[in-house]
């Protein structure tokens, strides 16, 4: 048992401890990173409380100073994505390192993720992934609405209500957290969806909250719910970029139309990648086509490491070198690549706050505005499994803007392809206390970009008056396209 100062935690807590091998910690790291583990009791919900618990996997990895600061409450991404399952990842980046010097760090499954409770039907991640890729769009929804149906089904007979998750909810399971752990002031590092979660724990349980990191922001009042108004947002920044340079501009000088022209080939005549090539062993062969193709430059602008590659890849794939494309399809081929990944309560979650609340959120609006990108779309897919899984709509002001004085930074990438900086801008306009800093080069979660951001992010928790610095800033360096060779970066 870690003992913190007193002055941060109360005494004599409940015995909620238990064995980090019982939420899928290995022994001997966490000795050797004196963490420690706990099964912490929840509400199943938090507006309509039915007096029986969730039980929630939570880790806290001990501050390194002798005199530690507040804790810091980590809030990750997703939904649907377990935190536990990347621990031993977050303690070893320069990010968390840095933060643990002086603040004890916390971290916790969402409900119905990891090992949180409820188990969620565990295998249907598995069994949307099997389903075949020959099917149309109609089949593929038919399909895929059963599983969710029977899901739903399974879960009802448990007594697991789809209606008890929620990014409240999962705020109100933070504030459960910080109670029975005695904590009498947290500070909050929030990402990507953990931001929408940070909005409701400020807007419903602000009295404990000391500071708040927003990066890459959702804000409930967000103006787009779709994946295709960002992604356009973050390709006119690469196409402006590539416009400036004489070089590149003459080596690139339409990658919108390099897109199009693959997608529109693809859509056609998908590339069918073997079972078996090079290292890689897949279970079946598979095909790769435009909305695979689409997804695969969404994922590569959440990284500038890969962002450099995305021009030269439309050309060279435009082109028809096919070589290009089946290392392009394999590199980003890992439908894990972002840790585990629970599809049911994603849903839950997903198809109760997203659903379109104004004309220029359907899919029918989208499509007509951005025909180029209408590869990120499966039409009608979200509706009819909204339908079988979640079909509540929430109350009007569940959208509202969050007004508060709380402390709180906001980190936004440049390049941003799910949450660009005009999302932060429109999260700060009601955040009295707030200051919003848009990374140049960055992408997803900016204040992981470099030693400059995560000293910001470090300073302004240990001293959330002050304003900080952006000189730094100044300092970072434009991405460098790569404009031959690209093969070799695909491995």
């Amino acid at each position: 048992m870690i003992t913190y100062s007193e002055s941060l935690f109360q005494q004599n807590l409940p015995d909620y401890n238990c064995d980090c091998n019982k939420i899928g910690l290995d022994s001997l790291w966490v000795d050797t990173n004196k963490v420690s583990c706990y099964l912490i009791p929840v509400e199943r919900n938090y507006t309509a409380p039915r007096g029986n618990n969730y039980f929630l996997a939570v880790a806290i990895a001990p501050a390194l100073s002798l005199e530690p600061k507040e804790p810091l409450l980590y809030l990750h991404g997703g939904p649907g994505i377990a935190t536990l399952s990347n621990l031993t990842y977050y303690l070893k980046t320069k990010t968390f390192s840095l933060l643990r010097q002086n603040h004890a760090l916390i971290f916790f499954d969402y409900r119905g993720t990891g090992f949180s409770e409820p188990n969620m039907c565990k295998t249907l991640s598995d069994s949307l992934n099997a389903i075949s890729d020959t099917l149309s769009t109609e089949e593929l929804i038919t399909k895929q609405a059963l599983l969710y149906s029977n899901c739903k089904s399974d879960l009802l007979k448990q007594d697991i209500l789809p209606s008890d998750f929620s990014s409240l909810q999962s705020a109100a399971d933070a504030e459960s957290i910080r109670k029975e752990l005695g904590i009498k002031k947290w500070n909050i590092y929030s990402v990507s969806h953990g931001t929408t979660v940070a909005l409701n724990l400020i807007r419903t349980f602000p009295e404990n909250i000391h500071s708040v990191i927003l990066d890459s922001p959702f804000p409930p009042n967000a103006p787009w719910i779709d994946f295709v108004h960002p992604f356009d947002t973050c390709f006119k920044v690469l196409e402006k970029k590539l416009s400036e340079d004489s070089f590149y501009a003459e080596q690139f000088p339409s990658i919108r139309n390099d897109f199009v022209k693959i997608t529109n080939h693809l859509q056609i005549a998908p590339l069918v990648i073997p079972a078996s090539i090079d290292n890689y062993e897949l279970i079946h062969s598979s095909l790769f086509d435009d909305r695979d193709f689409a997804w695969s430059v969404w994922k590569a602008m959440l990284d500038p490491k890969t962002i450099r590659l995305v021009p030269l890849a439309l050309k060279e794939i435009a082109s028809g070198n096919n070589t290009v494309l089946l290392k392009w399809a394999l590199f980003f081929n890992d439908p894990n690549s972002f840790g585990e990944f629970s599809a049911a309560q994603s849903r839950a979650i997903l198809g109760y706050e997203t659903k379109p609340q104004f004309g220029e959120q359907t899919e029918n609006y989208i499509i007509k505005k951005f025909p180029e990108f209408a590869s990120l779309i499966s039409i009608g897919l979200d509706d009819e499994l909204n339908k079988v899984f979640r079909p509540e709509i929430p109350p009007k002001e569940y959208f509202d803007a969050i007004k508060s004085n709380i402390p709180t930074l906001i980190f936004s990438g440049e390049y941003d392809p799910v949450c660009p900086p005009i999302f932060a801008d429109i999260t700060s306009n009601t955040l009295d206390n707030s200051t919003v800093i848009v990374v140049p080069s960055a992408s997803h979660a900016a204040m992981y970009a470099d030693e400059c951001t995560r000293e910001i992010g470090a300073k302004f928790y240990l001293d959330p008056g002050m304003k900080p610095s952006f000189e730094c800033l100044l300092k970072r360096k434009q991405i460098e396209f790569i404009t031959s060779d690209i093969i070799k970066f695909l491995k």
